[in-house]
């Protein structure tokens, strides 16, 4: 008996990391049906706000908006696929990481997240509060498939 697990529409959090990177080739390959899509997700940490506003940077909401305008370039880049059957939506938010996953996940009714195991974030954060990963399998109301960091050299 087999059976293969195929998703209309997935959630890919994207922290430019070469784990997200491989978590989105790889959502490619669990995409079927009519009209598959892939949401690409990058989320702003509040915790990058908040620092610029505490360290005393002028006009927040100018860089914040800068910072957008360079993350979709970059978003649109990084989220290049071959197959021109998938519809990709690219959305940027600021928040709180896993708690924007969550929402986008309800949001966007996807069937899946597929996510990175370890990405871009601080060690010492990770260490104390856990990863990202971790809160959206641990809150999430649909599947979540995880990978791991890519392997040296593939």
């Amino acid at each position: 008996m087999s059976s293969l697990v195929a998703f209309n529409t997935l959630l890919i959090p994207i922290d430019f990391s070469d784990t997200s990177r491989e978590a989105f080739l790889q959502a490619e390959a669990l995409l079927a049906g009519e009209e598959p899509s892939l949401i690409a997700l990058h989320v702003i940490d509040t915790g990058l706000v908040d620092l610029l506003q505490a360290s005393g940077v002028e006009d927040v909401e100018q860089q914040v908006a800068t910072l957008r305008k360079n993350l979709e370039q970059k978003l649109t880049e990084f989220t290049a696929l071959e197959r021109s059957d998938v519809v990709i939506s690219r959305v940027i938010c600021v928040g709180t990481p896993f708690l924007e996953i969550l929402h986008k996940a309800t949001d966007f009714a996807v069937d899946a997240i597929v996510m990175g195991k370890v990405g871009n974030g601080d060690r010492f954060e990770q260490l104390l509060f856990g990863s990202t990963a971790e809160h959206v399998l641990r809150a999430s109301a649909c599947p979540v498939i995880v990978f791991p960091r890519p392997l040296p050299g593939h």
